[in-house]
């Protein structure tokens, strides 16, 4: 970079400044799914109960936790990640091997049903029984050939979908496999996605954003004007969100003022959000220290502000993430 002063030709030579962003963690680490750093790979892995830095790059772009293990990806390799740590299971090293498209978009309930999404090499969204299914040759998945779902999430028993043409819609559970909540699935007939009513016209525009876990009861949606709708199974989520609604409801985080919502991420028994004025709140199970509150503190029924050193540094949050029993914050200059 060159400055020209008065008017004079000298310059002021500027080195470039590399800016990076910083992943914080907290929670679960049984499978080492936390440690990026390859030099603890001979220690006994132990969970991490503070919000903690654990590694930065120029650019991280967004996080797929999965039970036994992580993937950083960042702008510079959207297809392929950047960091992984902990355990892959072998059924998910065949899909990245034999089907990688598949691999960076597939999303997995708990009942083993698969569903792949659009994505550039896959017209249409894909359904199969599970995994070992999928890497079959003679494989017959379902497929919805009408349908275009710009995201994808699992919760138990079934899987919540983003659709342009129709805002919210849940392809699912099978007639076997009963749905946990009606407001959960709202399934006519099986496999058939179908529009939640609750999500179709909502006072501050479309839903832009879902979240859930694949063995968890609770569904977020956040809206495009920065409400968060949500709902759940109340028997099931009873103990860590005791006023849980069964069907799509605004929330009210703050102190004093309502907080406009930029994120939400669900984990099994666990919430995060984040505010547009950068604060991160969250609830329930803190047994492994997936809200970061400490080991002394192992539930929170109310929602709560959470810290970590990302409050000190100044910086803007990205996004959050969650696995089923830990949390993720990306943190920007």
């Amino acid at each position: 970079m060159v400055f020209y002063t008065g008017q004079q030709l000298s310059y002021i030579k500027v080195p470039n400044i590399i800016i990076t962003m910083s992943l914080y963690a907290a929670g679960l680490n049984a499978w080492s799914q936390l440690d990026f750093d390859t030099t603890k790979k001979d220690q006994q892995p132990d969970d991490i109960f503070t919000f903690t830095c654990l590694l930065e790059d120029k650019d991280i772009d967004y996080i797929r936790p999965f039970p036994s293990y992580t993937l950083v990806y960042t702008t510079t390799t959207p297809f392929s990640p950047t960091y992984t740590a902990g355990l892959v299971p072998k059924l998910h090293q065949q899909l990245s091997t034999s089907h990688p498209d598949h691999y960076h978009h597939f999303a997995e309930a708990s009942n083993d049903i698969v569903v792949v999404p659009n994505h550039p090499t896959n017209p249409h969204p894909l359904q199969y029984p599970s995994l070992t299914t999928l890497l079959s040759p003679s494989s017959q998945p379902i497929s919805y050939p009408t349908l275009h779902l710009a995201q994808v999430t699992p919760y138990a028993t079934g899987f919540l979908a983003l659709s342009p043409q129709n805002p919210t819609s849940s392809p699912g559970a099978t007639p076997a496999t009963p749905p946990s909540s009606p407001a959960l699935v709202p399934l006519p007939t099986p496999h058939h996605p179908h529009p939640i009513p609750d999500l179709s016209s909502l006072p501050t525009g479309p839903v832009t954003k879902l979240s859930s876990s694949p063995s968890g009861c609770l569904v977020a949606a956040l809206t495009a004007g920065h409400d968060l709708y949500l709902w759940g199974h109340p028997s099931r989520c009873s103990t860590w969100y005791p006023d849980i609604p069964d069907s799509p409801e605004p929330v009210v985080i703050g102190d004093d003022n309502e907080k406009d919502i930029k994120d939400v991420a669900v984990g099994q028994s666990h919430v995060l959000v984040l505010t547009t004025d950068d604060e991160i709140w969250g609830r329930g199970d803190n047994s492994s220290g997936q809200l970061g509150l400490g080991r002394e503190t192992k539930l929170v029924t109310e929602w709560t502000r959470l810290k970590g050193e990302f409050d000190h540094d100044k910086k803007k949050i990205k996004g959050v993430w969650a696995g089923e029993r830990n949390s993720f914050v990306v943190v920007q200059p």
